[in-house]
């Protein structure tokens, strides 16, 4: 009877740390996505007053709190600092020329709880009034949605990889977009590290490895040497090219 007892009690508690851990769990809501070129690159926002940017490949859109205060122009490169993280749009069009300043730095919009990445700076100059309006605000670089998927190790520095290269098997990532991490495994140790994405920038940073003992035929380190050292990237026909000013560093293959 005791033993029943005692059973009785360890499912009940059981059964309860179970469902208020589960009700206490939470989930992580998916970034956006950048899934075309018409979608914006990069968004911001402002309060006081409130105002709204966007930066695709076509457009550059800025929507300020009345109708009448829409600015639109194509798309322009920026122009990039040499020692920092800032780009300065130029843009004339028929209402008026617009600055805009995105510089990476820690950024609160005063609203919402959202984490942003940039500070943003507008100064706009009207063709009409010829005055200047300044506008400050928070943004972020949106994720391209094709990153994030199970990629498997195909080359390194031009070279084919096997099974034989390696001390348990071939390497292989997965990017998480929402919290901006990979993990996975790098033929022997198991890797971890943060991603950091603008536009066709691409990097991988923070990378660490447990410290296994590995055979003398390891190609391990040659791979995290190569995914540190890639700058960009491209997607094509299931690839994944990690690229630096000296050409593809690294090719995965889509295996999800």
């Amino acid at each position: 009877m005791k033993n029943i007892l005692f059973l009785a009690l360890f499912y009940f508690f059981v059964g309860c740390s179970s469902q208020s851990n589960f009700q206490n769990h939470t989930i992580v809501q998916e970034v956006p996505l950048l899934k075309s070129k018409t979608d914006g690159y990069f968004k911001a926002i402002g309060t006081e007053p409130f105002w709204s940017l966007e930066i695709s490949e076509e457009m550059i859109r800025f929507q300020g709190i009345e109708s009448e205060s829409e600015l639109k122009a194509p798309h322009v490169e920026p122009i990039r600092a040499m020692d920092t993280n800032t780009k300065l749009y130029r843009l004339n069009t028929e209402k008026g020329e617009m600055d805009i300043t995105i510089s990476l730095q820690n950024c609160s919009d005063g609203m919402s709880d959202q984490k942003h990445d940039y500070k943003v700076t507008i100064n706009m100059k009207g063709n009409s009034t010829k005055k200047n309006v300044n506008y400050s605000g928070c943004g972020n670089y949106i994720v391209d949605y094709r990153l994030f998927d199970l990629w498997l190790l195909e080359e390194i520095e031009g070279k084919k990889v096997s099974l034989d290269d390696f001390n348990k098997e071939i390497p292989s990532i997965e990017i998480n977009s929402s919290e901006k991490k990979f993990f996975g495994q790098g033929g022997c140790n198991r890797i971890s590290g943060n991603i950091f994405q603008e536009r066709e920038l691409l990097r991988f940073t923070n990378i660490i490895s447990t410290r296994m003992a590995c055979g003398e035929i390891n190609k391990e380190n040659s791979f995290l040497n190569a995914l540190q050292n890639s700058t960009g990237y491209k997607i094509k026909n299931n690839r994944l090219y990690l690229t630096n000013s000296d050409g593809v560093k690294v090719v995965f293959k889509k295996i999800d």
